[in-house]
C-alpha cells in the first residue's frame, strides 16, 4: 500500500477493480453483490473521482520518492479512468466475474481468440453467478472451490450471424487443431445425423459447467456416477445435486473445445453422459478427449460402465 493510501485509508486504483483498497466490506459497495449493476458502477465511478481530487490536493506538497509514487498512482488511475468510460453498467459487473475465474471464463473474446468468430450480442451474466457463489465449497470436488473447478462458458444463438449447433460447432473445428492432431474425432461420427446435432442454439446464454464428474475417489459411493445405469445416475442427480441439472451435448462440446483452442489443455478424459437419447436407447456421451479428438458416442445404450459419469451444469437464475 503507498504512502497516499494509508494517509486516505481509501486505496488506489492499483489494479483494473481496486483490490488493494483499504476499506472495510460494508464501504465497498462496487463489490456489494446485493446491489443493482448501476448502483455498483456508479460507487466506483464515485470512489474513482474521490481518489483524482486526492491525488490533485497531495500533488503540490509531494517530494522526492512520494511524488514519483503520487504519479505511478495516476497514471494507473487515468488508465482505469479510460477502461470504464467505454463500459456499460453490466459490463463492468461482469468483468468482476470475469476475473474471479480467471482461464475458467470463457466469453466472446475466447470465441474470437479460439474460433475468430462473432458471436453477436452477449447476454448479461446471471446474477446467480457472484464471488460468494465461486468461492464457495465444490460438490463436485471436495477441497475446492467452484471458480477452480467450473467453468463459465457462453453458448451463442450464432456465430459471424449462422445459426450455432452442434453440427456447425464440427465444421469450425475442422480448420483448427488445438493441443491435438485433431479436435474432434471422426471416429464415432453417427451423431452428424442425429437430429440434436442439427439443432440450432435457441438463445445466447451463459452455462457454468463443472470440469469433470465427482470423482468416485473423493466422495462418498452414493454421491458418484460412475458404474452405474442411468436410472441410477438420476437417483444420485436428484438425491446429492439439487443445485445441477443435466447439459446438453452442444454445452459440454463448447466448453471442451473451446477451452483447448484457449488454453492448449484437453478436459474430459472420461465419458460423460449427456441429456440427449442416442440411437442406442442410452444417452449421448462426450468424452476421451485425447490427441485424437473429442468423442462423441452415440454407441452406449442404458448400461453402467466404471469410465461413464454424468455430464452436469450449475442452475442459474437470471
Amino acid at each position: 500500500m503507498s504512502k497516499l493510501e494509508s494517509k486516505k485509508g481509501a486505496g488506489a486504483a492499483g489494479s483494473s477493480d481496486l483490490e488493494g483498497a483499504n476499506l472495510p466490506a460494508g464501504e465497498r459497495p462496487w463489490r456489494d453483490e446485493s446491489l443493482s449493476a448501476e448502483q455498483r458502477f456508479e460507487s466506483y465511478k464515485e470512489l474513482l473521482r474521490e481518489q483524482s481530487h486526492g491525488y490533485l490536493a497531495a500533488l503540490p506538497k509531494a517530494t522526492g520518492s512520494e511524488l514519483r509514487q503520487i504519479k505511478e498512482e495516476v497514471s494507473e488511475l487515468r488508465n482505469e479512468i479510460n477502461r470504464i468510460t467505454a463500459l456499460t453498467a453490466q459490463e463492468f459487473v461482469d468483468t468482476q466475474v470475469a476475473k474471479e475465474l480467471g482461464k475458467n471464463f470463457l466469453g466472446a473474446a475466447e470465441w474470437m481468440k479460439g474460433f475468430n468468430v462473432d458471436v453477436g450480442a452477449v447476454p448479461p451474466i446471471p446474477n446467480s453467478i457472484t464471488k460468494a457463489l465461486l468461492n464457495s465449497d465444490c460438490p463436485i470436488e471436495p477441497g475446492k472451490k467452484i471458480k477452480e473447478t467450473h467453468i463459465l462458458v457462453l453458448i451463442p444463438k450464432s456465430v459471424d450471424g449462422e445459426p450455432y449447433s452442434a453440427l456447425k460447432l464440427y465444421e469450425l473445428c475442422s480448420t483448427k487443431k488445438g493441443s491435438g492432431d485433431k479436435l474432434i474425432n471422426d471416429g464415432s461420427s453417427s451423431w452428424k445425423g442425429q437430429s440434436w446435432g442439427t439443432t440450432e442454439q435457441a438463445a445466447s446464454e451463459w452455462v457454468l459447467i463443472p470440469k469433470g464428474d465427482p470423482d468416485p475417489a473423493k466422495v462418498a459411493p452414493d454421491k458418484h456416477f460412475r458404474s452405474k445405469d442411468i436410472a441410477a445416475q438420476d437417483v444420485v442427480l436428484r438425491d446429492h445435486y439439487k443445485e445441477y441439472r443435466e447439459v446438453k451435448t452442444l454445452e459440454v462440446m463448447t466448453m471442451a473445445l473451446l477451452y483447448d483452442l484457449t488454453h492448449k489443455e484437453r478436459l474430459l478424459p472420461d465419458w460423460l453422459r449427456c441429456e440427449e437419447p442416442n440411437a442406442s436407447g442410452g444417452r449421448v456421451c462426450v468424452g476421451y478427449f485425447n490427441a485424437d479428438g473429442l468423442e462423441v458416442g452415440d454407441v452406449f445404450g442404458d448400461i453402467d460402465h466404471d469410465r461413464i459419469g454424468r455430464a452436469l451444469a450449475r442452475k442459474l437464475k437470471t
